[in-house]
């Protein structure tokens, strides 16, 4: 289940990197990143079970943050009024019957094969229906990032305690679902392209997370993930029709509309160029036209990583980058890019040279991006970019940071 890394050209650059990729001139020794490793490790182990606590106790009204919107839906599906779901005022008034607070906001923007999944977890009660579907999907997203492979403990430990873990369990949310098909997906997808089409097209339930998946695919010419990612999508959609109607489509790409209006109080949970611009104060049309400059660019970078094949490193550039290419995502569908911070410590700390100061500070600030988030909501800066963009530089050229690191070194 592991990605085989292909021969890279080794041929040097023809311009020198940018300053984000060289290397300081202070290093640290092993034993000092032995020692710091294991106190951040510690740290953010303490925020995981800090967050665990708080789920259990809850500070709302209702418990289990915005599982709470979606065991609502799954109970008004299971009852047989899927439509409710893609109605806001009737939604509305059937979560607060449930227990919501009237001044909440609690949209289901998802499409409607995701009711497939929700529906039976309509007829149990509210607690036993988050550990139903948190603790499996929980499970399954650490078992990708170990691809079964024990003795790496890193990967499985990277999972458990990374901040974006903590982030998605507080706010009772998707992304350990999410993170465990894409990173899944990754890892299966040159041994096993088939079962990896079929990964991609489950994760069409949020479709914003996938945007580069076609440009990967398309690149190193895997058709056949390709094709069973759309037809899962298919059988998934006709599934949904059948048993809740296909008028629900067109009632879906209704409310989006009438979703995208309503959003913008939340930018700040969001680490996308949109809502980063829209922070800024920029008008949407301008946050549309960033995000569309940010977009190409990066998508053009992974079409190139992955036409060599795929790679560890084209896998990582795919799932941080799809937070710069994509306009819409929030802090708890972060945990994939874990996948991509923890192949980089892992690859950096096996070359002959060790990370730099800069490239701790670069991986510290990915990987600690959900927290800030969370912690700076209330001043709603604008700064969550920047740690995906300084990471998605350093992994798309680190043959070039690692030939300057030993240049300087016997220098």
């Amino acid at each position: 289940m592991s990605l085989q890394a292909p021969a890279l050209e080794t041929r040097p650059p023809r311009r020198a990197p940018s300053w984000l990729t060289r290397p300081l001139d202070v290093k640290l020794p092993r034993k000092a990143i032995e020692i710091i490793t294991l106190f951040l490790v510690a740290l953010c182990a303490a925020y995981v079970f800090l967050a665990a606590k708080a789920t259990w106790d809850g500070n709302q009204t209702f418990h289990f943050g915005d599982f709470f919107a979606l065991w609502t839906s799954a109970a008004i599906t299971h009852a047989g009024d899927a439509a409710v779901n893609f109605n806001v005022d009737l939604l509305h008034a059937r979560q607060v019957a449930l227990g919501m607070k009237p001044d909440a906001y609690n949209p289901f923007p998802y499409p409607p094969t995701f009711l497939l999944a929700l529906d039976p977890l309509g007829r149990l009660p509210l607690h036993l229906a988050f550990y139903v579907f948190m603790v499996p999907s929980f499970a399954a997203y650490v078992l990708a990032m170990s691809a079964g492979r024990w003795r790496e403990w890193w990967w499985a430990l990277g999972a458990c305690v990374a901040p974006a873990t903590g982030v998605t369990l507080i706010s009772g949310q998707t992304g350990y679902l999410s993170g465990a098909l894409m990173v899944a997906g990754l890892r299966l997808l040159p041994a096993r392209p088939l079962l990896a089409g079929v990964l991609f097209g489950l994760l069409t339930y949020k479709p914003q997370l996938g945007v580069l998946i076609p440009v990967a695919l398309a690149a190193m010419g895997g058709w056949r993930a390709m094709a069973a990612a759309a037809a899962t999508f298919a059988a998934l959609a006709i599934a949904a029709g059948c048993a809740y109607g296909f008028n629900l489509w067109g009632l879906w790409a209704h409310s989006l509309l009438e979703y995208a209006t309503r959003f913008t109080p939340v930018v700040g949970y969001m680490p996308t160029i949109y809502a980063n611009a829209i922070l800024l104060g920029a008008s949407r049309s301008v946050a549309w036209g960033l995000q569309l400059a940010v977009s190409i660019p990066v998508a053009v970078v992974v079409w190139r990583a992955w036409r060599q094949g795929p790679s560890p490193q084209a896998a990582a550039l795919l799932v941080v980058g799809t937070f710069l290419a994509t306009p819409h995502a929030f802090n708890y569908d972060l945990p994939m890019i874990t996948m991509g911070l923890v192949w980089y410590f892992a690859e950096r700390l096996r070359s002959e040279t060790p990370l730099d100061v800069g490239e701790w500070l670069a991986l510290l600030l990915a990987f600690a991006m959900p927290l800030i988030m969370l912690s700076l909501k209330t001043v709603e800066a604008p700064i969550s970019f920047a740690p995906l963009g300084l990471m998605f530089c350093l992994i798309a050229w680190p043959r070039a940071a690692q030939a300057q690191g030993q240049k300087a070194a016997q220098a």
